[in-house]
């Protein structure tokens, strides 16, 4: 298995307000989720994400590089286009487009950039089967670690920082400079580094610092991947209570007897609190016994477990709003 680390909790509070939104975008449950990290090394996987700005039925290309809306949407050309700063600055996708009904809800696409009548993927649409028929989007714009620091304290400059794990097995370091987020160079500008849905990072603190989380209560499952050659920090995007291990979606995603994963301590001290595999069925403990119905494990919310898979895999969660 791979190891990783921990979390803690304050508490959450959500509630329900209208929102400005885009063209063809649908009102949502709107609020907070507060985290305390203590000093140390922590996990966190934020869950709330941004509101979306666009709602409707879509047509994908046959190549799986274009999705077109089948009413026009008069977008503002450009509006969905990647960051394009200079190098070293690495750029990333700012919105992504999501499928919110059907057999593939959940699964979400990096937008390149976009004309006012359709949307140039970051890469082709996977898998192939989606290709060439209609299918339900939302556009919502990527978390960053800009977002998940707004509002929070007690952080420390040039000292506090981040680790993100990427699927080829690399690790992007991100340090708080006192506003944003600055490459491990200490220099080039990173604080539009993405934090996907479902996922989180490792982040290490001199001193205990308070995040809250503000966004939207995601209303559609999300499919969270899970890399073989990366380590993959996975939490369930319900903003008002843990995930029950028992029973949960680990038992189909995560190959027999191979694939699990590690729970940590909240102390800061990345100890080993638990380990699981699953039989295909049902969710094991780390002697491989099934746990029962009564059993308490739980992935805390904002926290997360750290999952070692044998091959690419991907787990689908349920919206706390629509089980």
């Amino acid at each position: 298995m791979k190891t990783c680390l921990a979390l803690t909790l304050l508490g959450t509070a959500l509630f329900s307000v209208p929102a400005a939104f885009g063209q063809g975008a649908t009102s949502g449950i709107v609020g907070f989720s507060s985290l305390s990290c203590p000093a140390g090394t922590t996990l966190v996987v934020p869950t709330l994400v941004n509101s979306n700005v666009f709602q409707g039925a879509a047509s994908v290309s046959s190549d799986g590089l274009t999705i077109t809306p089948t009413t026009t949407a008069g977008w503002t050309v450009g509006a969905y286009n990647a960051t394009s700063f200079t190098a070293p600055t690495t750029n990333y996708p700012k919105f992504y487009a999501e499928i919110v009904s059907g057999a593939n809800e959940g699964l979400i696409f990096d937008i390149a950039s976009n004309s006012a009548t359709a949307l140039t993927m970051a890469s082709a649409i996977t898998p192939s089967g989606i290709r060439g028929t209609t299918v339900q989007i939302a556009i919502r714009q990527h978390v960053t670690l800009d977002k998940i620091v707004q509002g929070a304290t007690g952080l420390t400059a040039f000292v506090d920082a981040v680790n993100l794990f990427e699927p080829n097995g690399s690790t992007s370091t991100r340090i708080f400079d006192g506003a944003s987020w600055v490459a491990g160079d200490y220099t080039t500008p990173a604080g539009h580094s993405i934090v996907y849905p479902g996922t989180g990072f490792s982040f290490s603190a001199a001193a205990p610092v308070a995040f809250n989380f503000m966004g939207e209560v995601k209303p559609t499952k999300t499919k969270v991947p899970m890399f073989q050659s990366g380590v993959n920090i996975v939490g369930n995007l319900n903003p008002a209570s843990a995930t029950s291990i028992y029973g949960s979606t680990f038992n189909s995603a995560l190959s027999p007897y191979a694939d699990g994963f590690n729970a940590f301590s909240s102390d800061g001290n990345m100890t080993t609190l638990g380990t699981y595999f699953s039989d295909g069925a049902q969710m094991l403990d780390g002697a491989y016994n099934p746990l029962p119905l009564t059993a308490t494990d739980s992935i805390p919310l904002n926290r997360g477990v750290v999952v070692s898979v044998t091959a690419d895999a991907v787990v689908t969660f349920n919206s706390p709003l629509a089980p």
